[in-house]
């Protein structure tokens, strides 16, 4: 997938940048005990593991297809997205939330210094430049299609959870620094406290996005509608199929789609194809031998030039919609049920 290099890019920079935002940030904590920069401790906290699994689910995604997973690994990228999900509602979410409420209960003033606001001001920089690769690279892979379009059907959940991760994080840092100025100025822990719930429900927020996504795509969503589209369209423009039915699709990873259709073939168009040689057998064609015979080589022919057709379909289809890498085409012959499976 021409994605996937930008997408493992923007995840390593992200897990290398948030790895030391969670120790600046931690320290400027320890320092000042300011309820908003523990939340934004800790949502970097959260980050910096969430991205952490998101890498690995990247490289792991990654691995061929082998005798125990004939499909492939793609869905580990899904699996660790969404464990990815639970870890921001549990460390960012639940935790911040708690502590901005306990906060709240004690009436907690944090002592303020001017190096709040300077991590603050790094922790923008570094984390808006992440934001940066991470719309660089969903600029790469979405085309024509409008941005926010793209984020909502994107089959890649890592790039889209490091786009709302960084996003939250750049207006966290906001946030923090609204709430710790307020409570400078009020001499007040309520609007620290307060700041940190914010950012708990925003980071709340992202991990429910993330995890209802990473459901449907584990469960076994259809492929884009246009894909499938596209490939219907193919598949009923070739004379020698005459109904294309009972279609079903699934994503099986970021860049892995499969398809599996009922066809009926035209017989009609194969006899064609076989015309010319018929009618040369014409001479031979006396006794019982020979016309058993005839129809022995005429079914052997016939049933060539269906595995040859299959190739061909397979092999155009595939490389004019690259994604669909799995086809399973089912048809309807005078012996029986015949299924075809093409990879």
């Amino acid at each position: 997938m021409a994605g996937d290099g930008g997408s493992k890019g923007a995840v390593l920079a992200a897990l290398v940048v948030n790895t030391g935002l969670t120790v600046l940030k931690f320290t400027a904590f320890g320092l000042t005990g300011s309820g908003s920069m523990f939340s934004e401790a800790m949502h970097t906290l959260a980050d910096t593991a969430n991205q952490g699994l998101l890498f690995i689910g990247i490289k792991r995604s990654e691995k061929q297809a082998d005798a125990m997973f004939s499909y492939g690994y793609g869905g580990e990228r899904f699996l660790f997205a969404l464990l990815s999900a639970v870890g921001i509602f549990v460390l960012g979410c639940g935790v911040t939330i708690y502590h901005g409420v306990h906060s709240l209960i004690v009436n907690h003033r944090p002592d303020i210094k001017w190096l709040l606001f300077v991590i603050l001001g790094i922790s923008f920089v570094l984390n808006g430049w992440v934001l940066w690769k991470a719309i660089q690279a969903i600029n790469k892979q979405r085309g024509n299609k409008p941005f926010l379009e793209f984020l909502k059907t994107t089959n890649d959940p890592t790039i889209a959870a490091v786009l709302l991760e960084d996003g939250i994080a750049c207006a966290g840092v906001v946030i923090a620094v609204i709430c710790i100025g307020l409570s400078a100025a009020l001499n007040s822990g309520v609007p620290d406290g307060i700041g940190s719930i914010i950012i708990g429900g925003l980071l709340g927020f992202v991990a429910v996005w993330l995890g209802y996504k990473n459901r449907s795509l584990i469960l076994g969503r259809t492929i884009p509608a246009e894909v499938q589209e596209q490939a219907l369209e193919f598949l009923r423009a070739q004379p020698s199929i005459e109904r294309v039915r009972g279609v079903q699709s699934r994503i099986l990873g970021a860049d892995s789609y499969k398809l599996k259709a009922e066809i009926d073939w035209n017989g009609r168009w194969f006899g064609e194809q076989q015309a010319q040689w018929v009618s040369e057998q014409k001479a031979q064609l006396e006794g019982d031998e020979a016309a058993k015979k005839f129809a022995c080589e005429f079914g052997e022919r016939i049933t060539n030039a269906i595995a040859r057709e299959v190739d061909r379909v397979e092999k155009e289809l595939m490389t004019l919609i690259p994604t669909l890498k799995y086809l399973d085409f089912e048809s309807d012959a005078p012996t029986g049920h015949t299924r075809i499976l093409t990879k």
